[in-house]
């Protein structure tokens, strides 16, 4: 698996032959960055196979990307129900020998209550679940190759303990700039992860990792 950072909380992953961008155009927010607009147009002019969003909150999700990518490419958009007024699906799909499939999970925090949200568990020659916004809690049962998650899969004890469980890599997603982290995630994922778990990987945007 090929993997490259492209937006706040995304990544656009090869595997197999088969490329998938997965919540990887974000629009800049306060405390979290935007997809550079070269990367942008690196997408463009090279469509992934697979385009996928959890759900339709800024930092994971650009509506007139997805759109134009749409209207381009006439592939269909995963995502929740409804996420794009055309062209938006919420189905298992295939491409080559990679299937991709929409798992219906709840977005962590009392803020996202209520939000239309789906992770996705990508499966081939080796199987990926990329939690998007999810709460940890709901995949204590699944075993995966990689995990690709947010920051509060190791900000506490018990959360870095159950991504250990899932997976043995860890890609983790959504942290701020160092220089803009009024919340302390750094401070608290470092604190967390010296504790054993899962081989830890925290990329920089446009980073690209093999594995």
């Amino acid at each position: 698996m090929d993997c490259r950072r492209t937006a706040n909380a995304g990544v656009l992953i090869k595997l197999d032959g088969t490329t998938i961008l997965l919540d990887g155009v974000s629009r800049p927010t306060a405390h979290y960055v935007g997809t550079p607009d070269a990367e942008k147009e690196n997408l463009y002019t090279c469509p992934p196979d697979i385009i996928a969003f959890t759900h339709g909150h800024m930092d994971h999700f650009d509506r007139s990307f997805a759109q134009m990518m749409y209207h381009k490419t006439l592939r269909s958009i995963l995502g929740p129900e409804g996420l794009l007024k055309v062209g938006s699906l919420c189905q298992p799909v295939q491409a080559g020998t990679v299937t991709i499939t929409p798992i219906p999970s709840r977005h962590i925090g009392k803020a996202g209550q209520g939000v239309a949200h789906v992770s996705y568990l990508i499966e081939g020659s080796q199987t990926i679940l990329f939690t998007g916004d999810a709460a940890p809690q709901q995949f204590r049962e699944r075993q995966v190759d990689v995990l690709i998650a947010p920051y509060a899969y190791a900000t506490t004890p018990s959360s870095w303990k159950l991504s250990s469980g899932i997976a043995k890599t860890l890609i983790l997603l959504h942290l701020p700039p160092r220089d803009n982290d009024p919340a302390g995630l750094w401070d608290a994922v470092a604190q967390t992860t010296q504790a054993p778990g899962p081989k830890l990987i925290i990329p920089e945007i446009g980073e690209h990792i093999v594995l």
